[in-house]
């Protein structure tokens, strides 16, 4: 064994002394520094990583829209163009409606597809149907299904089943014009709203579109904005590759030069941006703990080093050189960013694995929610950890440990044999 790396394992042993007590803080620091670096990059990640994958689940890889006009009068057209790229196209009518139940009113988002369209299992509606079953359109005479979340359902306090009513913007705008004299006045007659019965309950495990999103059937939704029966004013397209989209949107484009192509990247491309700035920012500020620990290793190889004055000076007085003098302390800031990176990974990885627990036990202790879903828009605490995010972590807290011995190892270096020998 090399005498500089065996040293410096000698030194680096807990003794019963004031300076093992002080190493032991310092790699207690270098651990939790690494752990909350696991922790917080590993949810960013896992956040990022599943708002992606609702996102996809909830809408599409891509979707079409008409250029001019409000709808597309033949989608026929772009599910023949999306099949010769292995596409699957499916016809929809999104747009707000006004919920009634009684006197509860909810604005929400609806999104109308025919569920004996092939294309309908890209969206996953099925699977996502807790109670009841995926039946919209008519579902017997007089009778219209829709199909709303659990948390509408709750709003509006409906159970598989009970009916509710549906109010069109378009229709409703009807109800008032516009007189001579630029004052709005309301329009004499009638307005019936159109009644709906609840079919199904799902959820998306997705806050924020669970709280919005109902569907119905496509034709029904024609009734409801007056459009043609067949037209639509989306259509949603799926391809093999969701993450890989560049050379599809430029085919279905050339194909479609009077219609509008958006992939699921261009729609919500300033939220996948701040995602991903986001983690960078956490990675670089919380780099710093772990050089506030490299700080305490500096302070205490100055210890280590004053206290070991007279054997650093025997040593380099039977010859050792200066540049082994300095690896021997450079070797111990090692010892300590590795041993304590090694234990930062292990508590991260036993803190995301437990997450949902802690999160439970400190719903108790506070007396609220840590991760309400309202805000968070799922559910639960994501998280992935990504090896090479555990190597740059490792490799950043090494670095940065070995490089606290620096400063102590160049003064080591530095002394003089002899003034080092009559030192007291």
């Amino acid at each position: 064994m090399r005498a500089d790396f065996f040293l410096a394992w000698k030194y680096f042993k807990p003794k019963r002394n004031a300076v093992s007590v002080i190493t032991l803080i310092s790699i207690v620091g270098v651990a939790l520094g690494v752990a909350v670096l696991v922790v917080v990059l590993a949810v960013m990640t896992g956040f990022s990583d599943k708002m992606k994958e609702k996102l996809i689940d909830t809408t599409s890889h891509a979707q079409v829209t008409p250029a001019y006009g409000s709808y597309i009068p033949d989608p026929q057209q772009v599910i023949d163009a999306a099949g010769k790229l292995e596409g699957s196209a499916l016809p929809t009518i999104m747009g707000p409606i006004l919920l009634q139940r009684g006197n509860n009113f909810l604005p929400k988002q609806m999104i109308a597809v025919n569920p004996e369209d092939k294309a309908i299992s890209r969206f996953n509606i099925k699977e996502a149907i807790q109670e009841g079953t995926f039946s919209l359109g008519e579902i017997s005479v007089g009778e219209r299904g829709i199909i709303i979340s659990y948390v509408i359902a709750k709003e509006l306090g409906v159970n598989v089943g009970e009916t509710i009513l549906v109010h069109s913007p378009v229709k409703l705008s009807k109800m008032v014009k516009v007189n001579s004299e630029g004052k709005y006045e309301a329009v004499q007659g009638a307005y019936l709203a159109t009644e709906f019965r609840v079919t199904g309950i799902y959820s998306f495990d997705k806050y924020d579109f669970d709280k919005n999103v109902l569907f119905i059937g496509l034709d029904d939704a024609a009734d409801l904005y007056e459009m043609p029966w067949g037209s639509a004013t989306n259509i949603l397209i799926w391809t093999k590759d969701p993450y890989d989209m560049n050379d599809f949107k430029a085919q279905l484009s050339s194909q479609l030069p009077t219609m509008n192509v958006a992939t699921w990247q261009d729609m919500n491309s300033r939220l996948l941006g701040v995602l991903a700035v986001e983690k960078n920012m956490q990675l670089f500020l919380l780099v710093f703990i772990v050089l506030v620990a490299a700080f305490s290793i500096t302070n205490t190889l100055i210890t280590t080093v004053i206290q070991k004055t007279k054997e650093i000076g025997l040593l380099k007085a039977v010859g050792a050189s200066s540049g082994t003098v300095m690896r021997i302390f450079l070797f111990q800031g090692f010892f300590v960013g590795s041993i304590g990176t090694f234990f930062g990974l292990l508590l991260g990885w036993l803190f995301i694995k437990f997450r949902m627990n802690v999160l439970h036990f400190l719903r108790i202790v506070t007396g609220q929610e840590i991760f309400p879903k309202e805000v968070y828009v799922f559910n639960e605490l994501p998280a992935h950890i990504v090896p090479m995010d555990l190597v740059t972590i490792s490799a950043i807290a090494i670095i940065l440990c070995t490089l606290g011995g620096l400063v102590p190892a160049i003064r080591a270096a530095s002394l003089d044999p002899a003034g080092a020998l009559r030192s007291e």
